[in-house]
C-alpha cells in the first residue's frame, strides 16, 4: 500500500512538473512551484527526485515510454509490409517529438538543459527499440526482402541516419518534409539491405 501511495505520489509530482514546464520552461520553473502545484512539500519531491534535471530526465522518459510502446505495436502489426514498419518505426518517435516541441517550444529548452544526461538515462529505450527494428529486418531476411547478415548493426545504423532529425536543432523543420525525409532515408538503406538474386 505504501509502495502504490508512493508511486501516485511520484506521478502526481511528475504530472505538476510536466504542465509548468511546458507552460513556462525549464529555467524558470522551480521546485517550489511543482511542489505547489503537486500539493506537496517541497522535500517530498526531493524524496522523489535528485533535482529539477532528475525531474526532467523521468518527463522525457515517460515521453520515451509511450514512443517504444507505439514502435512495438508497428512492429507487431501484420498489416504492414515490412518495408513500410521501418519507415513507420523510425519515423513516429522523431514526429511525436517534433510535436511536442511545436506545441511547447519550452520542450526543447528542457531537452537542452538535461542534454549531458539523456544518453545515460535512455540507453536502454533507444536499445529495445534498435531490437524491434532488428526484428523487422529479420522479418524482411525470412520474407526475402533482405539480406541482412547482422541485423543488430543494420537497426543501429538505421537509428543513427534518422537521429540528427530529433529536436531541437533539425534542418527539416516541416513535419510533412520531415516524414518525407525519413522515407527517404529508409529507400537509400532499403536498396543496399534488398537481397540480390
Amino acid at each position: 500500500m505504501a509502495r502504490t501511495a508512493a508511486g501516485d505520489i511520484r506521478q502526481r509530482i511528475l504530472e505538476a512538473a510536466e504542465e509548468r514546464l511546458w507552460r513556462y520552461g525549464f529555467r524558470k520553473t522551480t521546485i517550489d512551484e511543482i511542489a505547489g502545484d503537486a500539493g506537496v512539500g517541497k522535500g517530498t519531491v526531493y524524496l522523489h527526485f535528485d533535482s529539477k534535471e532528475d525531474i526532467g530526465l523521468a518527463i522525457i522518459a515517460q515521453f520515451k515510454e509511450a514512443n517504444l510502446t507505439t514502435v512495438q505495436e508497428i512492429a507487431r502489426d501484420s498489416r504492414r509490409e515490412t518495408v513500410q514498419k521501418l519507415k513507420d518505426m523510425l519515423a513516429s518517435p522523431i514526429l511525436t517529438a517534433h510535436r511536442r516541441c511545436i506545441a511547447s517550444p519550452e520542450a526543447q529548452e528542457m531537452v537542452i538543459a538535461v542534454r549531458p544526461h539523456i544518453q545515460a538515462r535512455m540507453r536502454p529505450y533507444l536499445e529495445h527499440e534498435i531490437a524491434l527494428i532488428a526484428e523487422v529486418l529479420e522479418e524482411g531476411n525470412q520474407r526475402g526482402i533482405f539480406a541482412v547478415s547482422d541485423t543488430m548493426q543494420a537497426a543501429r545504423t538505421l537509428k543513427s541516419m534518422t537521429h540528427g532529425l530529433l529536436p531541437p536543432f533539425p534542418f527539416v523543420t516541416d513535419l510533412e518534409e520531415m516524414q518525407a525525409e525519413i522515407g527517404r532515408m529508409v529507400d537509400l538503406a532499403v536498396r543496399g539491405l534488398r537481397r540480390c538474386d
